[in-house]
């Protein structure tokens, strides 16, 4: 089975799921928040593998582990369970440890490899643990489900089109960023021409959910299909750092988790706070 084979089959029995677990409205989307706490466990995972290749000596279980201790959290907060404060003081908790840990377990002539290890970790817990907490957050909306079919169609059609468009009409318009030399600038132009339509068309029709202007709505579909550009590239930069292909190998046909919701990380927290501002 090609690679191409591989991805289109992967779309036929992800997409139907993933839409499946969406509509399950079920006590602030518990369904969706343990899938992204899966997400948060497995691509923490990879993320640490990739920092260890890259020389930073970071520690894969522990991070691992703390890696669900925001999207618990956040969720809660959602729920109502804690108070908003409460996820700054949990962060700061976190991040204290993480300075504090290497101090009393480095050796004598390990120490020259604390910064690597704290900003790792740091990485690590950030990229995927935080800009998730964000999906957590869509939660706690009122129309919630509109808002994350939203996001979610924004961001991967967007990498659809980008593919397509790329493929078909943009072999003369590549290497424009060293990172990842075969993307191409039609792409790009594709891929935010996606998310535009998902934005303004979600603005049209659903106008009780989308309360904001219709020029927010355009604003949003921009921005958002640059940061879905932008997390792709990031997560491109990352690899090659650590000299890897793939994050992984768990997705058949598009490599390591990572690789597949890396345009989602940085897109989340534009969506959140952009729709906030819309009074949604």
């Amino acid at each position: 089975m090609t690679n191409n084979q591989k991805r289109w089959l992967l779309f036929l029995i992800a997409i139907p799921l993933l839409i499946a677990i969406i509509f399950i409205d079920y006590a602030n989307h518990l369904a969706i928040n343990l899938a992204v706490l899966a997400i948060a466990l497995m691509g923490t995972h990879e993320m640490c593998l990739m920092l260890n290749k890259a020389g930073y000596p970071v520690a894969v279980g522990s991070l691992t582990a703390a890696s669900t201790i925001l999207p618990i959290a956040t969720y809660l907060v959602v729920m109502g369970v804690l108070p908003e404060q409460s996820l700054a003081l949990i962060a700061f908790t976190v991040s204290a440890v993480i300075l504090v840990i290497p101090i009393f377990t480095m050796s004598s002539d390990g120490f020259s490899k604390v910064i690597p290890t704290v900003a790792g970790s740091i990485l690590a817990l950030v990229y995927p643990g935080f800009f998730l907490t964000y999906i957590v957050r869509f939660s706690g909306f009122q129309y919630s489900t509109h808002v994350i079919i939203m996001f979610m169609l924004t961001v991967y059609l967007n990498d659809s089109f980008a593919w397509f468009v790329g493929n078909l009409f943009g072999r003369n318009s590549r290497k424009v960023f060293v990172v990842s030399p075969n993307k191409s600038m039609v792409g790009f132009i594709g891929g935010i021409a996606a998310s535009l339509f998902v934005t303004i068309s979600g603005g049209i029709l659903y106008p009780q959910v989308f309360t904001g202007p219709l020029y927010i709505m355009i604003i949003l579909g921009f921005v958002a299909g640059c940061t879905t550009i932008l997390g792709d590239l990031i997560e491109s930069g990352i690899k090659r750092s650590s000299g890897v292909k793939d994050s992984g190998t768990i997705v058949m046909g598009r490599g390591g988790l990572l690789d597949s919701i890396d345009s989602l990380l940085l897109t989340a927290p534009v969506f959140y706070y952009l729709l906030k501002m819309t009074a949604l």
